[in-house]
């Protein structure tokens, strides 16, 4: 298979140690790899890092307007820190969700996690709104996203209230309900009865809090057109382990993306 790695112009401290090893991964699998900062066009499988930058989202689409493929990364669902963390892939779209049904729900590496499952929900706490941050809010053309959420809610959930959660270091917009810049995540889930977002990674980590919650796009956008039971949060927190990957993982990683993006 052909492969091209597509770099910005700026090398990220982040994206580097994968993207040389899945450089190197594809090398030792017997695939041809050109690695470039301007895409060519010329590859069955596109590698990048970074979904919602402009010079990416481009790249993506001419591939895939060619019949090709694009792998994407950026940081992880679950353990996500620059540099040393997970980090998600996904083929051709954001996220994986489309994936998952053809995903095994092997265990195997959910468990290496180490985490839990909780049961947090509290059903008489309030409904978390969270915010997206200026880069989301641009590449997915939604400038008002929160404000018409907030209004959907009103109507749905007379008299409950709803806490605006927004991305940290985003605070617009202000919205005329309660709103929350600094407590974890975490412990905001535990005063929760219910959390929507657009497809931030909150609803992975609702699902593992027993929180149930809405979104319209993102990786758990799978769970969501399922019942809210522990076995199905359980088997969609398997199948997406097999998503994000260590930089030290690039040679099995490869081995597994790559069948999705043949």
């Amino acid at each position: 298979m052909r492969v091209e790695i597509l770099r910005g112009r700026a090398a990220s401290s982040t994206a580097e140690p994968m993207l040389r090893g899945l450089a190197r991964a594809a090398r030792a699998a017997g695939d041809k790899v050109e690695e470039t900062q301007r895409y060519t066009g010329k590859a069955q499988c596109l590698v990048l890092y970074g979904v919602g930058a402009a010079q990416h989202d481009q790249a993506r689409r001419a591939q895939l307007k060619r019949g090709g493929h694009t792998l994407l990364f950026d940081l992880g669902y679950v353990g996500r820190a620059k540099v040393t963390g997970y980090l998600r892939a996904s083929v051709d779209q954001d996220h994986p969700q489309a994936l998952l049904d053809r995903t095994p729900p092997d265990p195997s590496r959910w468990n290496a996690q180490g985490i839990n499952l909780r049961e947090d929900a509290d059903p008489n706490g309030v409904i978390l709104l969270v915010g997206l941050g200026t880069k989301s809010r641009r590449y997915l053309r939604e400038v008002d996203w929160e404000q018409r959420t907030l209004a959907s809610l009103r109507q749905r959930f007379p008299g409950r209230t709803v806490l605006h959660r927004p991305k940290p270091h985003h605070e617009y917009p202000k919205l005329h309900c309660e709103r929350d810049l600094t407590t974890p995540i975490d412990q905001l889930l535990r005063r929760c009865s219910l959390v929507v977002c657009r497809h931030s990674n909150v609803a992975v980590d609702a699902a593992i809090a027993g929180v149930p919650f809405e979104t319209e796009d993102g990786a758990a956008a799978w769970l969501a057109r399922r019942p809210f039971t522990r076995e199905n949060r359980l088997d969609f927190l398997r199948r997406l382990a097999w998503w994000q990957w260590l930089a030290t993982e690039a040679d099995p990683a490869w081995k597994f993306l790559r069948e999705f993006a043949l």
